[in-house]
């Protein structure tokens, strides 16, 4: 069903329900028209796209070139869209929107992450179909891929593969091996035996994007390659900035986004620190983090050796943050990064449980909580979840309203009763809230009990509980009979924005569905 622009700029979307021949027109909010209200104030994104492209272009006025390494998630920014109402997930790609003439991107992957099978869990995909789904996004919204970048390449048949699948797609593919002494012995690293080796990959547009599925996907080492080449060239106007919305480098070392940063990677150790490069340079203090500030003077030496002076002071003197300068609501931020702070803690002791995670993981999260003074009680379906148990241990879910819709706020619990699973059964009771049929089913008992037989008695499986995925194909399969399953189907995007927690790991089918409604989870660290 198409939409009319003005509609979906604002989140709102016409649904048509059909029953009895009679057509009803319902006016119901997705999860864009969640942020209307106190989010809307948050944050200014018309603001943050302006002087955000405006700072880019400034940047690159510098250069002739400019090769703009991004950090972060550009589609689908979960994290910062939590952390920041009204920040949109996919806020960054519009402002690159404005700027899409004059850049090209290049996207970088290793291929330790190929061949680990390295997975983007956020959203239940690998690193390597990660890639594709990029180029194919970026293709839609119109900006384009240069080439794909595979690092740290010595002949693994699995990457030869990987490559071909690449071109076999039309997307150029370059390999960069190993550079021995990598990054400590600059002068071999600036040589035709470091630099020199990796193919120079032939760009046209005056702004080069790099970005990646993750974090250490070698950007800054195609940046750097990319830089030694377009000197041994002769263009000694080419030039290097980052881009990183977190840490925020002009909040306070210990604001709850930063704090929030730190808890989103927390598995791999990384700290906001005080740029101390930046503050003996200028007296001013800004935030970073470790790895930057900790690989500042190699980075500092090779672009001094490759130009021939220092063409910046500090980590923050390469970044081009913008974000701070369009939050209007301070308070609200704060609000929301705490809350996120305590949904990783949750996430951090389900990886731990799970055995995926070491204690000195739980040990940081730990104490990222004490340092906001929280505790997971502080999330508001926690104790509801905790109380509907009632200390039976059966397993039960808790549900909080968007503040977007008529019962925003709102608390739904609900325990699994054996036909469906702890989440299915709390989704399905929010539904009948949201409808004001409390006592009314959605889907008929016997077409639930039909699809445990079938489950368990022809498919074999020991555990009858029906998921949330299959709740949903059952409701959208009896929606076509049903008036009441299709009310039911129209109104889960009135979901979008709510909190759940349930008592247990979930499995990852239905993760993968509450994240695809729109749905914050969390769970407590106990095994099902």
């Amino acid at each position: 069903m198409l939409y009319p622009a003005e509609l979906r700029e604002h989140g709102i979307i016409i649904y048509m329900f059909y029953g009895n021949c009679k057509e009803k027109i319902a006016l119901l909010l997705t999860w864009n028209l969640s942020i209307i209200g106190e989010m809307s104030v948050a944050f200014n994104q018309k603001k943050y796209i302006e002087l955000q492209s405006n700072k880019i272009l400034d940047r690159a006025s510098q250069f002739e070139k400019l090769y703009l390494e991004f950090g972060g998630k550009l589609f689908d920014d979960h994290h910062m869209s939590r952390c920041v109402p009204g920040f949109l997930i996919d806020t960054k790609i519009k402002m690159l929107l404005e700027l899409k003439d004059k850049l090209e991107v290049i996207l970088t992957i290793t291929a330790e992450d190929i061949i680990a099978g390295r997975m983007r869990h956020d959203i239940s995909m690998s690193y390597e179909n990660y890639i594709i789904h990029l180029v194919d996004c970026f293709k839609d919204v119109g900006i384009s891929v240069n080439s794909v970048v595979i690092n740290k390449y010595t002949g693994q048949s699995a990457i030869n593969t990987y490559k071909r699948k690449l071109e076999h797609r039309g997307i150029k593919v370059h390999l960069f091996g190993k550079i021995e002494g990598y990054p400590l012995n600059t002068d071999h690293i600036l040589s035709k035996k470091g630099f020199g080796t990796n193919p120079f990959i032939k760009t046209t547009k005056p702004i080069i994007i790099l970005t990646g599925p993750g974090a250490k996907s070698g950007k800054m080492n195609v940046a750097l390659s990319q830089l030694y080449h377009e000197v041994q060239s002769g263009n000694m106007t080419a030039g290097f900035a980052k881009f990183e919305t977190l840490p925020v480098w002009n909040l306070p070392l210990k604001h709850p986004i930063n704090i929030a940063y730190e808890a989103s990677t927390v598995n791999i150790g990384d700290q906001n620190m005080i740029d101390h490069f930046h503050f003996d340079k200028y007296g001013d203090v800004a935030v970073n983090y470790n790895r930057d500030i900790e690989a500042f003077p190699l980075l500092q030496n090779i672009l001094r050796q490759i130009y021939g002076k220092d063409i910046y002071h500090s980590p923050t003197d390469m970044g081009v943050n913008m974000v701070a300068s369009a939050i209007e609501n301070k308070e609200i931020v704060e609000r929301a990064s705490k809350d996120e702070v305590v949904r990783r803690w949750f996430e951090t002791m389900c990886y731990f449980k799970q055995g995926t995670i070491g204690e000195e993981v739980v040990d940081r999260m730990n104490l990222l909580m004490e340092q906001l003074s929280l505790k997971p009680t502080d999330r508001a379906v926690v104790m509801p979840m905790r109380e509907r148990m009632n200390g039976k241990g059966t397993p039960s879910a808790a549900l909080q309203l968007p503040n977007s819709c008529e019962k925003g706020g709102e608390i739904i619990a609900a325990s699994c009763k054996g036909l469906m699973t702890a989440s299915a059964t709390v989704l399905m009771k929010s539904i009948q809230h949201l409808l004001n049929l409390p006592k009314i089913k959605m889907i008929p008992a016997n077409i639930l009990q039909r699809a445990v037989d079938l489950k368990t008695q022809i498919l074999g499986n020991r555990n009858a509980s029906l998921r949330l995925d299959e709740v949903l194909i059952i409701l959208s399969s009896s929606a076509v009979t049903n008036d009441l399953s299709a009310m039911a189907l129209d109104a889960l995007p009135r979901l979008k924005g709510s909190e759940v927690h349930v008592s247990h790991i979930v499995s990852d089918e239905e993760a993968r569905v509450w994240r695809r409604l729109g749905v914050n989870l969390t769970q407590e660290p106990m095994l099902s």
